[in-house]
């Protein structure tokens, strides 16, 4: 096997730009809540619109 010298040990960079199943699943998670709250605001605006709201009483 070659030997490397320290100076370009130095310069060797890797590592730490991978995605990990983890982070994947976060950002599924947070779209699936943005989809979710859209639903929600969506129809909450859509029943404003229409007038078509439960009585308080």
């Amino acid at each position: 096997m070659k030997q490397i010298d320290d100076n370009i040990l130095e310069t060797i960079y890797g590592g730490s730009t991978t995605i990990t199943g983890t982070i994947i699943n976060a950002l599924t998670n947070v779209i699936k809540i943005l989809k979710e709250a859209g639903y929600s605001l969506g129809s909450g605006l859509r029943r404003i619109n229409d007038n078509n709201l439960c009585p308080l009483e």
